[in-house]
């Protein structure tokens, strides 16, 4: 009878910890989204461009109404290779290409508040410099990053100071590469950097900076008959190990896409082969839910007759846990939709795009894959290949980009016209993601439990609180900083769920559940 009551209550937490509401819209007539990025303060920040592929950068709020918002009119301003990170001190650093000097990338500096600081255009003397990747500093580091590839500058990663002075550039070689070998995807990863890039048309190239752009480690992978375009890197909090999604062209026509998973020490563990029956598939961004427990991805799919919605969700192993598929919701001839970008809100993923009728297009999906409107049938199967793990060194070797600063011309004006096809907006409220791994052991437990704790330290002014499934706070106690657990007593509380909440400053650091059986 207690088996079964535990399970009953399993599924019940799931439920308690992970209920969201859910909404797919639309909010203006025209445009594309491209990109979209949590916020620290709360909210979010997009990136896409108007119907006449004017750059646009909008900050909403938690309820997606827009706090401040710029639109880039300059000639010179090419609406390519956009990204948007935001900096440790809360600014914003906005990336696109340029027409300068033959091409160069634009970087431009935006505070938190929606001022704006500068811009500037990073460039060669000879040749041009359109990059891919973009990435904010490490921890108390208010500067950034950015690098790509091409045939005047390979493989390069450019780190700036808060001014976008250029602090360090470097270029990164592998000796078995034939061709241009380009850094696709930088994030900050504890002291230093991890790098995702591709030498060749067939491989994985994985490595790892320090803060000062020293080369600590790498691996290289290869697979014939595949050209690989590892897009984005994300870090796996559950693991330690790290995600990357791609695309790749061979001669099933564009209908296989694939997410790969390392450890730590930027092993391969699984490579993961998504292939469709439909005519193209297309796979653009990723982010970690569940506090880096699983990812999801998005893009579209081309059934021969129109663009649909497709996402994936996938945990560490490489399993697909769900799938999901939709189409558009405008009457037409024309009902194609695409995710072009994607972004974590603890265990909701909230997702942007384009519709030929609906114009920038948002959806908020739950844990569960659940938000779309007009869901339809996507067939994927999943295959796990084996790569070559190649053995040759890098080296490095110093960059030559120059900087110089710009004003291009900008203004505030876009239209909005929000229009929601399925779910509601009302109720939704940020959910922080969890900072903290929080271990309670027994599980279920009679007369006391420990709660362990890993992941960042433990900050001054934390709170270990207990509810009840009506939402009742029936204990609390403080949590001194850096504690590595907590036991209390749970011998004078009735059977049942609960949830065990750890918080500072009214941010939620932990969720964890905790069954009382006596």
């Amino acid at each position: 009878m207690k088996k079964i009551l535990s399970c009953i209550l399993f599924a019940l937490c799931v439920s308690f910890l992970h209920a969201q509401t859910t909404a797919y819209f639309k909010v203006g007539n025209n445009g594309s989204f491209e990109k979209i990025e949590h916020v620290s303060a709360g909210g979010y920040i997009t990136i896409g461009a108007d119907s006449v592929w004017k750059t646009q950068v909008i900050r909403w709020d938690a309820n997606y109404n827009v706090l401040w918002k710029y639109k880039f009119t300059d000639a010179a301003i090419a609406a390519a290779q956009l990204k948007i990170v935001e900096a440790n001190d809360g600014s914003f650093y906005f990336m696109c290409a340029s027409t300068e000097h033959t091409g160069s990338t634009l970087i431009i500096k935006i505070s938190g508040a929606g001022a704006m600081v500068w811009q500037k255009v990073y460039y060669l003397a000879s040749g041009n410099m359109n990059s891919i990747a973009l990435s904010k500093a490490v921890s108390g580091d208010n500067g950034f990053l950015f690098g790509g590839g091409q045939c005047t500058l390979y493989n390069y990663v450019i780190k700036c100071n808060s001014s976008g002075v250029i602090e360090w550039q470097q270029q990164y070689y592998y000796p078995l590469s034939t061709g241009v070998i380009t850094c696709w995807s930088i994030i900050p990863d504890g002291t230093g950097y991890t790098v995702s890039g591709s030498y060749n048309i067939n491989s994985l190239l994985t490595f790892k900076l320090s803060a000062v752009g020293a080369l600590l480690s790498h691996s290289a992978y290869t697979y014939t008959g595949m050209q690989i375009v590892p897009t984005r890197i994300m870090k796996l909090n559950a693991t330690g190990g790290y995600a990357i999604v791609g695309n790749y062209n061979n001669s099933n026509n564009n209908k296989t896409e694939f997410v790969a998973f390392f450890d730590q020490a930027l092993n391969l563990l699984t490579f993961n082969e998504l292939t469709v029956t439909y005519t193209q598939f297309t796979l653009n961004e990723m982010t970690v839910i569940n506090n880096g427990r699983d990812v999801v991805v998005d893009g579209g799919i081309y059934d021969g007759s129109a663009f649909t919605l497709a996402m994936i969700c996938m945990n560490n192993a490489g399993n697909i846990k769900w799938k999901k598929r939709a189409a558009g919701n405008t009457g037409g001839s024309n009902t194609n939709v695409e995710f072009r970008g994607l972004t974590t809100n603890g265990y909701t993923s909230v997702h942007v795009g384009t519709g030929y009728n609906e114009g920038r297009i948002m959806a908020v999906i739950d844990s569960n894959g659940n938000g779309l409107c007009n869901n339809v049938t996507f067939d994927i199967t999943n295959y796990h290949r084996t790569l070559v793990l190649q053995s040759q060194t890098m080296s490095v070797v110093a960059a030559n980009a120059l900087v110089a600063d710009v004003t291009y011309t900008y203004n505030n004006v876009n239209s909005f016209n929000r229009v929601i096809y399925c779910g509601s907006l009302s109720g939704i409220a940020e959910e922080t993601p969890a900072s903290v791994t929080a271990i309670v052991s027994p599980n279920p437990a009679a007369n006391q439990c420990m709660i362990s704790f890993a992941g960042k330290d433990i900050p001054q002014h934390t709170l270990l609180s207990m509810y009840d499934m009506a939402g009742n706070k029936v204990f609390e106690t403080s949590v001194e900083a850096q504690t590595s657990s907590k036991t209390i007593d749970i011998s004078q509380f009735p059977e049942g769920l609960y949830l065990i909440r750890l918080s500072s400053d009214n941010a939620i650091l932990a969720n964890e559940k905790l069954v009382i059986m006596h």
